[in-house]
This record gives C-alpha cells, structure tokens and sequence, in this order.
C-alpha cells in the first residue's frame, strides 16, 4: 500500500527539522572555538562576518519557516542583520539562532499535509507552504557552511574537526 499523504507530509518535515539541527550542531561546533572578535571578523570590509550570518539565517527562517508557513506577521529587518553596528554576545546570537531554530521545528511539526500545498507571500513572492521551507532549509544548511569555511579561515591549523574518519590512517589526506 502507498504511504499517505499525512505519512509523505511527516517524513519531509522530519527530513527539514533533521537538517536544520543538524547544520545547528555544527554552528555550535564552530562558535566553540571563536571568541567575540572572531564572531564578528570579516574577511573584507564588504563582506559577512559570522555573526552577520546567524543574524541573517534567524531572519531568514523566521521570515519563511516560522511566519510564512503559519501565516502569522513578520517584522524583519534584513538591512540590519549585514549592519557592522549589530554586534551582540556570542552567548545571545547563540541563544537567538538556537531559540529560531527550535521555533520553525515547532511550526514545522504543526503544519498538516494539505498545508503544504496552501500559498503565501513571503518577501513578495507567491509561494507553497512546501515551497518555502524547500527554500529556507537549503538556505540555512548554505550558509552553516561558510560558517564553517570562515571558522577554519581564522583558526588554520587550530581549526578543531567535529568528525572525520581516521583517513590519517587510512593515507587518505584529510
């Protein structure tokens, strides 16, 4: 028998909410080794800095996984999370990536199957339910990963690995 469209529905909102936190274990990861002026360096004045990019990945998944699919007001300020003035504690931006994060979980798990097929405006764009969180999930796991580019950028050697298989071992280079 085909599984149902309730079973189809859960199996993609446990994929997304295994994604997120999982690139959420990994920013954790990095933000282990940095310190408050590593948090906030960028590699060039025009470019994002770490903690430019938490800020902008709570905005984003605010704006299309927690308000957009539950259609409920959103009150993003995007300019600000680029902003060089928005410099807050690695405990706080942690704190708000962590608590977005569980937020969009929650809408995630609340959504029913025919839900995923009802239509939203989010940033001007007409868009499924489905839709957005296609959009946002990949757009966070993006960005975990220039995170983690960034974080090995300023750590070099002293970057520590989170996992990796013995390929030392192995005599295959890491």
């Amino acid at each position: 028998m085909p599984p149902s469209a309730d079973e189809i529905a859960r199996e993609f909102f446990q994929e997304s909410i295994h994604l997120l936190q999982q690139s959420l274990h990994k920013i954790h990861h990095c933000l282990d080794q940095l310190n408050f002026d590593q948090l906030w360096w960028r590699p060039e004045p025009e470019l994002n800095s770490i903690g430019n990019l938490m800020l902008h990945l709570c905005g984003n998944l605010n704006q299309w996984a927690v308000c957009g699919t539950t259609n409920s007001k959103d009150e993003r300020q995007r300019e600000q999370e680029f902003s060089a003035d928005t410099k807050i504690s690695l405990e706080e931006i942690r704190a708000k990536l962590d608590q977005t994060v569980a937020q969009a979980c929650e809408a995630m798990q609340s959504l029913s199957a025919t839900a995923l097929l009802e239509r939203r405006t989010i940033q001007g764009f007409s868009v499924t339910v489905i839709g957005a969180i296609s959009h946002t999930v990949p757009h966070f796991v993006g960005h975990t990963h220039q995170i983690i580019f960034l974080t090995r950028l300023q750590k070099g050697t002293e970057y520590q690995f989170d996992w990796s298989p013995d390929s030392r071992r192995e005599g295959v280079p890491i």
